[in-house]
C-alpha cells in the first residue's frame, strides 16, 4: 500500500483518485460536521456546491446546513457546526443537506475514487481501519482553506499516516505524508489547543465558534466512517 497526501483543494490530480481509496479531510469543519451528523441520527448527508442547490433540495425530511468563509448562510437551518448538531436530538431519520467553502467541493472533485471516505480527528482510527480493509493505495486529501494549506488538515493526515504505518509497517509514503506524520507526532500533546492558532481556527474564534474548535480537536471519539455512495454520504462501521 502507498499513501499520498494532497495539501489543498486545488492540488488533487487524477492519479490521486483513479482506482484509489480517498479520505477527504476538512477538520474545521466539514468532515467533523459530517461525522457528527451521522453519529447524531441523520440517515445521510448530501454534499452540494452552492447555497441555491441546498435550498432547492430542502424538504420536510431534510435539514439544511452550511457556511461560506465560516459564516452561516441566509435561510439555512444551521451553520456548518458539529458542536451544535451534537446538541440537537430531533434529527433521527432525516437527511442533512450541506454546503461549505472547501469540504463539499473537495468531495465533489474526488467523487470518482474507488471509495471515498470522510475523515478527521474524531474518527481517524476507524477511517484508517476501513482504508486498510479496502487494500488499495490511499490518498489523504486535505481540503485546505481559501486555496491555502490548513495545518489542522495536515495534522489529521499525519495522525492517519502514523496509525497506518503502525498497523501496516510496509506502507510506502510520499515525502509530504512523512512530514505531516512528523508534525503530528510533535504537536499531538497540544491538541486541541493548537487548532486555535491555525489560520482557520483564528477565523472561527473571531466568529465566536470556539466550541467547534475544541470539539473538532478530539481524537477517536467516533467509530463512524462516512462513505460516499451515489452522491449521498452514509455511515459504515469497519469490520
Amino acid at each position: 500500500m502507498r499513501i499520498d497526501t494532497v495539501a489543498t483543494l486545488e492540488d488533487i490530480k487524477a492519479r490521486h483518485i483513479d482506482n484509489r481509496t480517498v479520505i477527504v479531510i476538512d477538520v474545521l469543519r466539514a468532515s467533523s460536521t459530517i461525522v457528527t451528523a451521522l453519529e447524531s441520527g441523520f440517515t445521510s448527508v448530501i454534499p452540494v456546491k452552492t447555497r441555491n442547490e441546498a435550498l432547492a433540495m430542502r424538504s420536510l425530511n431534510s435539514i439544511v446546513a452550511g457556511e461560506w468563509h465560516g459564516k452561516k448562510l441566509d435561510g439555512f437551518d444551521y451553520n456548518n457546526s458539529p458542536s451544535i448538531l451534537k446538541k440537537k436530538t430531533t434529527h433521527t431519520g432525516k437527511e442533512l443537506i450541506l454546503t461549505t467553502t472547501n469540504g463539499t467541493r473537495a468531495i465533489e472533485k474526488a467523487a470518482s475514487a474507488n471509495k471515498l471516505l470522510i475523515g478527521c480527528f474524531l474518527n481517524a482510527s476507524s477511517c484508517i481501519k476501513e482504508a486498510i480493509n479496502q487494500n488499495r493505495n490511499l490518498t489523504l486529501y486535505c481540503a485546505g482553506t481559501r486555496g491555502e494549506f490548513a495545518l489542522e488538515d495536515g495534522l489529521a493526515a499525519g495522525l492517519m499516516v502514523s496509525i497506518i504505518r503502525t498497523r501496516v509497517p510496509s506502507t510506502e509514503t510520499c515525502d509530504f505524508s512523512k512530514a505531516m506524520e512528523t508534525c503530528y507526532l510533535k504537536l499531538a500533546k497540544r491538541l486541541p489547543d493548537i487548532l486555535f492558532s491555525t489560520i482557520t481556527g483564528k477565523r472561527l474564534f473571531e466568529n465566536l465558534n470556539s466550541e467547534d474548535i475544541k470539539y473538532c480537536g478530539q481524537v477517536d471519539i467516533s467509530n463512524i466512517v462516512p462513505i460516499l455512495i451515489e452522491n449521498r454520504i452514509v455511515s459504515i462501521h469497519p469490520s
